[in-house]
């Protein structure tokens, strides 16, 4: 995320500048000039404020996956502890019928 966020701030920062030089650099009047500028400026905030709107869609998206993801691993976690705990206790209730039946055998006799 922090690579994908430094390419994104260097290309839009890469943009600004070449965007800035090539209107600077071109034989124009200052009229024409401002207004090339804000027409790039404007094209450069509607690209960020595109990029920024489609980021955070696929933020809700991975969010609402991973959401999804951990619900179900917690359902399968809960219903393996819960058959675990059963099978302790069936094991400790044969384990007491077990000491009861050898109680009983010696008196039998």
């Amino acid at each position: 995320m922090a690579d994908t966020r430094g390419t994104i701030k260097g290309a839009l920062i890469g943009g600004v500048i070449g965007a800035t030089a090539a209107l600077l650099l071109a034989p124009k009047s200052g009229r024409e000039l401002r207004s090339d500028i804000r027409d790039k400026y404007a094209s450069v905030q509607d690209r960020t404020q595109r990029m920024l709107t489609d980021a955070g869609h696929k933020t809700q998206e991975i969010a609402a996956q991973v959401g999804q993801t951990a619900s179900g691993i917690v359902d399968k976690t809960r219903s393996a502890l819960s058959a675990a705990k059963e099978e302790v206790q069936n094991w400790k209730e044969e384990q007491s019928e077990s000491k009861d039946d050898k109680k009983q055998s010696p008196q039998m006799n």
